[in-house]
């Protein structure tokens, strides 16, 4: 849970970073996501810009919370208000508060309402909150894959825009643009595994898995290995499961099993041996 605070969906926390750095840069990023229309021509007070950078740094998602209400309380009309609503739905996402997490995602758009980060942040929370015997599930999905292809449509401005850190060398920065690219197709891949739209599922996870070579996320080949399993690809699905196994973390263990699984029918759907020759 630590490394998924940490990284998150970090189109959220990058625009973060970014927005404190100069007055140019953030008017230049305001403007290409459609920020507030009165833009202010100085830079956010320091205090302000010290207070937001210390809850992106704290990755414990209790203390991030607790930062976050303090801060909404403390400067209530600061213009760094959506980063930090982005920050909090982060935050409530990693303790699987899934509503709060909306709330606090939708507050930041409503603010800005092309912030790439808030829309995926989410439509990831609504895809992980769907409930398949509740009323509201298929509507959750739909909403969550709108929120997505808004994020499509705003996120190649973000990457243009993107700025490098001069000790950060061009192949790096390349990587970390594809990463933030992958996001909304690993989310959208996710969205159509729940809808048992294996096909379409399997096209927008391998896109991700071949865009994300920065940060590989275990889940995405997860998921991937799901879609390929439905539609009996054994092969494929025991790939992109071995591949999880690799990479780690908490799905690690289901992922070994669906590796063996898929290997077992791979063996089943084997032609027979052809007799020896009688010697």
């Amino acid at each position: 849970m630590k490394k998924r605070i940490l990284l998150g969906l970090s189109t959220a926390v990058l625009i973060s970073v970014a927005v404190v750095g100069a007055v140019a840069q953030q008017q230049q990023q305001q403007s290409q996501f459609g920020g507030p229309a009165q833009a202010p021509a100085t830079p956010p007070p320091a205090e302000e810009q010290a207070a937001l950078q210390n809850m992106l740094q704290t990755y414990d998602p209790q203390q991030r919370v607790a930062l976050v209400e303090e801060f909404l309380a403390k400067y209530p009309d600061s213009v760094l208000r959506m980063h930090v609503y982005a920050a909090g739905a982060e935050a409530y996402q990693v303790q699987r508060n899934f509503e709060k997490a909306i709330e606090y995602g939708e507050r930041a758009l409503e603010l800005n309402p092309r912030y790439a980060g808030a829309l995926l942040l989410v439509a990831d929370s609504l895809a992980l909150s769907a409930v398949p015997t509740q009323l509201d599930y298929q509507q959750r999905l739909t909403r969550a894959e709108n929120y997505v292809q808004q994020a499509l449509e705003v996120l190649p401005d973000m990457l243009a825009t993107m700025p490098r850190r001069p000790e950060v060398p061009e192949e790096e920065f390349d990587r970390q643009r594809k990463y933030f690219e992958a996001q909304p197709h690993a989310i959208l891949g996710f969205v159509y595994l729940r809808r048992n739209e294996n096909g379409k599922a399997e096209e927008e996870l391998k896109l991700a898995t071949d865009l994300n070579q920065w940060r590989p996320e275990p889940v995405d080949f997860q998921r991937l290995g799901y879609a390929h399993l439905r539609q009996k690809e054994y092969a494929e699905a025991e790939s992109a499961f071995r591949r999880c196994v690799e990479l780690g973390g908490p799905a690690g263990a289901d992922c070994q099993r669906r590796a063996d699984q898929a290997q077992q029918m791979l063996k089943t759907q084997a032609p027979p041996e052809p007799p020896k020759p009688q010697e």
